[in-house]
């Protein structure tokens, strides 16, 4: 069993550490204690079969990840989202916000515009 709970420990740290999550993101994730989290990750606890389920699904990784040391066909983990790739989504959803905005006042000029000349 020493053996288990060292591989999902394991395991878990890794996948954690490749998603960028810490244990009170995963502890929210999972409505649990960050306590829990920090047990299972030192090998002193083993989560249940439902909170396998749970992590595997809060990771969005197969539970078999998390417990089948010979896993041969094991997809890739997907990677996480870069800082910068963030960074630039919020750019570029302010620059879509403000010509959204200039459209707005073009328009309305272009209405002033209009009913002063009709």
């Amino acid at each position: 069993m020493k053996a288990e709970k060292n591989f999902f420990s394991r395991q878990l740290k890794k996948i954690m550490y490749d998603k960028r999550i810490t244990q009170q993101t995963l502890a929210g994730k999972l409505k649990i204690s960050q306590a829990m989290v920090s047990q299972w990750l030192n090998s002193s606890k083993n989560p249940t079969l439902t909170s396998l389920k749970k992590i595997a699904s809060a990771l969005d990784i197969p539970v078999t990840y998390l417990i089948d040391e010979n896993q041969k066909n094991a997809e890739p983990i997907k990677p996480v989202k870069k800082k910068t790739d963030e960074i630039n989504d919020n750019i570029i959803k302010e620059i879509l916000d403000k010509l959204k905005d200039l459209e707005f006042r073009i328009l309305k000029l272009e209405n002033e515009f209009l009913k002063k000349n009709s």
